[in-house]
């Protein structure tokens, strides 16, 4: 085949699998910054007239720089993707017979792997950073339809693990650190229950409207929605970066959306409302457009969402962390340690202990958060467990002070949401009572 042929040819195979018709009569590449560099540098060594060695070899070290060794894997991702797109499922590639759509799609690829080796061949002499000569050569060594196909297969990047970051279009296997098997969080029962009840509705198909989760920092925003999300088998969790609700929405829903065969929730973690700009949320999530139904999405604050977006999913907000909830949570924690009965006694002489070490200044706040770091000490301590039980049975037994978890939290809300959130705040008690 000559030179020009393999250019058009694979030119027109990019097209097919990576782009879609715009507005403007011309076409618009998938949302990745992989395929956007890739799409010039296939465009700009295939004008017929155009010599573009030297540009075409900035392309490649761009390429190379960006995605080094893992360019191939990159193109192969892209190329799972755009299966998937086409209704193809993993399976079907690993099929000892293609299916038509397979075996059409296989075919365009090979063009396209011929007009990247033509185009490596070309580009020696005009300023290559060392190892970028060698961009996608790996590729040459895949022998046969079946063995592309099986590569593709392989590629399947949500089978590798069950949580991953997305920074700047890529999926990034991660490990969710704070995730803990949710019988070990303690107290907010009810906040505990409606995140059960959210992610195995969501798992078992009944709804997929997304969770909107705010409370005071240090409450466990975080933790027990990762947690809760895993604990569904069939869930991938995705963590992306909060950019993504407003730049990056489609490179992101659009490799989700095409995986029908697996489940999704997408947390957008620590993000703050009041300067979101919330247009694409809107349109997708119950305005124009709705989610699909293998994608949940769950977005959490340490302030209130609009209404705009309240109204769009199901609201969870914690209660103040006070003396009452500070005590349920050790009740729950001895629980766990193993005590039948519970004394009152004991319980409120921990709770008293851990707030005369936050008046020590042992922690910096008193949260949820701080509590179960106190409270590890008694799960490491034996001495810590027997003195504090002794201490129990005696005849003065203390009691956390109500006053200085009121102080700290009007102290904690003043400082995120202003005076006006605190007289407003007092002025909702006052005509309670």
């Amino acid at each position: 085949m000559e030179k020009q042929q393999i250019f058009r040819r694979g030119q027109a195979a990019f097209r097919l699998l990576f782009t879609s018709p715009d507005n403007s009569g011309g076409v618009t590449v998938s949302g990745s910054g992989f395929l956007e560099l890739l799409h010039g540098l296939i465009e700009l060594e295939g004008r017929s007239g155009v010599p573009g060695g030297a540009v075409a070899a900035d392309y490649c070290n761009v390429i190379f720089r960006r995605y080094g060794a893992g360019a191939s894997e990159e193109l192969l991702c892209a190329l799972f993707d755009s299966f998937t797109a086409a209704g193809v499922r993993p399976e079907e590639l690993r099929a000892r017979e293609f299916t038509p759509t397979v075996a059409f799609l296989i075919d365009e690829t090979c063009a396209l792997l011929l007009l990247l080796r033509q185009i490596r061949l070309d580009l020696p002499g005009f300023g290559l950073l060392p190892g970028a000569e060698s961009i996608f050569a790996d590729l040459d060594l895949v022998d046969g339809p079946e063995t592309l196909a099986a590569a593709i297969a392989g590629a399947d990047r949500f089978l590798r693990g069950r949580v991953f970051r997305f920074i700047r279009d890529r999926f990034i296997p991660a490990k969710a650190d704070s995730a803990k098997p949710v019988e070990k969080f303690f107290g907010f029962p009810g906040v505990r229950a409606i995140f059960q009840d959210h992610f195995r509705k969501y798992a078992e198909g009944i709804s997929n409207i997304p969770l909107l989760i705010n409370s005071l920092p240090g409450y466990g925003k975080t933790s027990m929605t990762i947690s809760y999300a895993l604990a569904e088998p069939e869930v991938v969790l995705i963590l992306p970066e909060p950019e993504a609700l407003e730049e990056d929405w489609h490179a992101l829903m659009a490799p989700l959306t095409a995986r029908r065969d697996l489940k999704f929730v997408v947390f957008f973690d620590d993000i703050d409302p009041r300067s979101i700009n919330w247009y694409k949320f809107r349109t997708h999530v119950g305005g124009a457009f709705t989610l699909p139904p293998n994608v949940n999405v769950a977005l959490s604050a340490n302030y209130e969402f609009p209404p705009s977006i309240l109204s769009r999913g199901r609201r969870v907000s914690f209660p103040v962390f006070d003396e009452v909830r500070c005590q349920e949570m050790v009740e729950d924690f001895l629980r766990d340690f193993g005590l039948r009965t519970i004394p009152g006694n004991l319980v409120s002489l921990i709770a008293a202990d851990y707030t005369e070490e936050f008046g020590q200044h042992k922690f910096t706040e008193l949260s949820p958060r701080t509590l179960m770091r106190y409270l590890e000490i008694y799960q490491k301590s034996t001495v810590k467990r027997r003195n504090i039980v002794e201490v129990a049975m005696g005849p003065m037994i203390t009691r956390p002070d109500p006053e200085l978890f009121y102080e700290f939290n009007i102290e904690l809300m003043r400082s995120l949401y202003g005076e006006d959130y605190i007289k407003r705040l007092l002025k909702e008690r006052l005509k309670n009572l």
